[in-house]
């Protein structure tokens, strides 16, 4: 082989294995999971009211779900929960963009095209949050069961904060479960 075809070949090696790395999405339900995200880190919840989801657990984490809703969807807090472990964690707060999460806002009626939505959920760090990535199922909480039930990597970012939806490609930063 000469230099020149051992140098395409390397090539070739090389954009394929950045290729395969390359961010993704996962589909859901609503439209599409661009990061799902674990940290112990509280983020700023204007508007928050702790009797409104009184947490019995002494630890805490927090699961992030950054999205993108397919257009003419809607989202809200009471549509989706997080299975961890057989234990379901309701969704506590919503964020548009790189706002605050704000406990007042429930329900976005109409996503705006091209904006990034995110979820958040607090659960039991005595149970989630052990591992550099956990696999959590999220519920769909109304019918039809079809894709009512989603598995989705998080990567735990232990104490740090979560990543800025306006850092999120379109393209999404999802990882697979077996990748590191």
């Amino acid at each position: 082989m000469t230099m020149k075809m051992r140098f395409a070949a390397a090539m070739l090696f090389t954009m394929s294995a950045a290729l395969s790395a390359a961010a993704a999405t996962l589909p859901f339900r609503s439209g599409e999971i661009l990061a799902a995200e674990l940290s112990t880190a509280k983020p700023r919840i204007v508007n928050e009211d702790p009797l409104a989801f009184p947490l019995e657990f002494t630890r805490l984490i927090y699961a992030a779900l950054v999205v993108n809703p397919a257009d003419g969807r809607g989202l809200s807090i009471h549509d989706y929960a997080l299975d961890a472990f057989g234990r379901d964690y309701p969704c506590i707060a919503l964020r548009v963009g790189n706002s605050d999460y704000n406990a007042d806002v429930w329900e976005v009626k109409r996503a705006a095209p091209g904006e990034k939505y995110t979820l958040l959920f607090a659960l039991d760090a005595t149970l989630v949050g052990l591992a550099p990535k956990e696999l959590l199922t999220l519920h769909s909480l109304y019918p039809p069961k079809s894709r009512a039930a989603q598995t989705v990597p998080f990567v735990n970012r232990n104490g740090g904060g979560f990543t800025s939806p306006r850092s999120i490609p379109n393209t999404g930063i999802m990882q697979k479960a077996g990748e590191r």
